[in-house]
């Protein structure tokens, strides 16, 4: 008897799980059929009131044309700066100052800065920037003397040329470059004129070891002495010393390796761009337009 009950209460339970299904089934059913039909009327509405929908979408674009039309049009192009053994962080801190004032219209800042006047100033309309060698290092990595993109916009491609000198003085005259710039500068000096002296004071042994005064034992100080290793050696110092004076006129911090690239056609503004732009917003625009429409004749009829 007690295994009758047992049958009984497993069979009652499975019928309730079944009909429990069945009725989930049965929303989730009913609910996509809704949806289905809301998306089914939806599209109807709107093909209802197509030539609404058409003309919006013709007005915005025609207003996106207008509005291309008096966008002032603008040249972008971009150079490269490579940088002594100096930190990359402190050239970008003093690139985003800069691209801050652009951004802000403070031409006047801007100006100072680049030693220009207001009005070229006021022909700069972006500035955009970026490490070439940011990806190439740990994430807890010292990025330095790493190259160097400034990707600039201008109304007048005329002023590309100013701006390329412009952008690397400025670096160059922040107070910190300067200050490293002194103290690498005194240390070849220093280098150069100590060669000098040397080669002088070697030239004065050459000479009289190859024209020699009075016997000649073939010593100096105790020391056998070859002419040989003499030639060399001053070799040698004038080589370093040519060495350094080269570096002495790239000490620079920073220097150009590739200069902005002459525009002749504007960059921008895209007229495609604003077509679709303008297009699209008239057209999202006119969705609810022709849902009010629709709504409204549907009231009348009823």
């Amino acid at each position: 008897m007690y295994e009758h009950e047992v049958k009984g209460r497993n069979k009652g339970a499975s019928s309730q799980d079944e009909v429990d299904i069945y009725f989930i089934y049965t929303k989730v059913g009913d609910l996509l059929s809704g949806m289905g039909r809301s998306i089914s009327g939806f599209f109807r509405v709107l093909l209802r009131y197509k030539w609404v929908l058409l003309i919006f979408t013709l007005m915005g674009s025609g207003i996106g044309y207008l509005t291309y039309k008096s966008t002032k049009p603008y040249y972008t192009s971009s150079m490269t700066l490579v940088l002594a053994e100096i930190r990359n962080q402190f050239v970008e801190n003093q690139l985003q100052r800069l691209s801050i004032m652009i951004q802000e219209d403070n031409y006047e800042a801007v100006a100072q800065d680049l030693d220009m006047s207001v009005e070229a100033a006021k022909q700069i309309k972006e500035m955009n920037f970026s490490n070439l060698d940011q990806e190439l290092i740990a994430e807890d990595s010292v990025l330095t003397g790493s190259p160097f993109e400034i990707e600039l916009s201008v109304y007048n491609s005329e002023y590309f040329n100013s701006l390329e000198p412009a952008l690397a003085n400025y670096l160059e005259s922040n107070r910190y470059f300067s200050k490293q710039k002194l103290i690498r500068q005194r240390e070849m000096e220093s280098m150069i004129s100590k060669l000098k002296e040397d080669i002088t004071a070697m030239d004065s042994v050459k000479k009289a070891v190859v024209s020699p005064r009075g016997p000649v034992n073939g010593f100096v100080y105790g020391q056998p002495l070859d002419p040989a290793d003499l030639f060399r050696e001053s070799i040698n110092m004038y080589q370093q010393q040519v060495e350094l004076e080269g570096d002495l006129d790239q000490l620079d911090n920073i220097q150009i390796v590739n200069g902005f690239a002459p525009r002749l056609r504007p960059t921008g503004p895209n007229l495609l761009k604003y077509l679709v732009i303008g297009g699209a917003i008239a057209f999202f625009i006119s969705i609810p337009v022709a849902l009010g429409l629709d709504s409204r004749k549907k009231r009348k009829l009823a």
